[in-house]
């Protein structure tokens, strides 16, 4: 393939993960994020799957809470959901209800320049794209949806 496309000047950057200290390795560079803000849209379960409970309570919430970031969450409505809400402000956190008609069995993070879609299917992967146009388009539509999320 690199015969029919010698020049990838421009072309996104693509990385695959597919180990739990691949997850973690993408989960911490939002931890860098220079616009402070991590955007998530799937179920709150496939973070659970992703990561263990403990290295997100033990670590990568505290850490961002205290570089200030702030998570904005989009996920379907369920006792999960219900309690991340309940804590929202004492992690630096908005959650919000998808409409029931737009469960997801995947997800994605946006962070900066990257989105990140994870897989809810096994074998768990997760695949991370890293440009600013496709950044600045997965934005507008998270937005959208936050608009008229609950």
């Amino acid at each position: 393939m690199d015969a029919l496309s010698p020049n990838t000047a421009g072309i996104p950057a693509i990385e695959l993960a597919r180990t739990p200290q691949d997850f973690k390795t993408f989960a911490e560079r939002t931890l860098e994020c220079k616009e402070k803000v991590v955007y998530y849209a799937g179920g709150i379960e496939n973070i659970m799957v992703f990561y263990e409970q403990a290295y997100e309570n033990d670590y990568y919430i505290p850490t961002r809470v205290e570089r200030n970031i702030l998570v904005k969450m989009l996920v379907p409505d369920s006792p999960v959901m219900r309690n991340y809400q309940s804590s929202d402000s004492q992690e630096l956190r908005e959650t919000r209800c998808l409409p029931e008609d737009m469960g997801m069995e995947d997800s994605f993070m946006i962070h900066d320049d990257t989105v990140v879609f994870f897989s809810g299917q096994q074998p768990l992967f997760a695949l991370a794209i890293t440009s600013p146009s496709i950044a600045k388009t997965m934005k507008i539509v998270f937005n959208k949806l936050w608009q008229n999320a609950q």
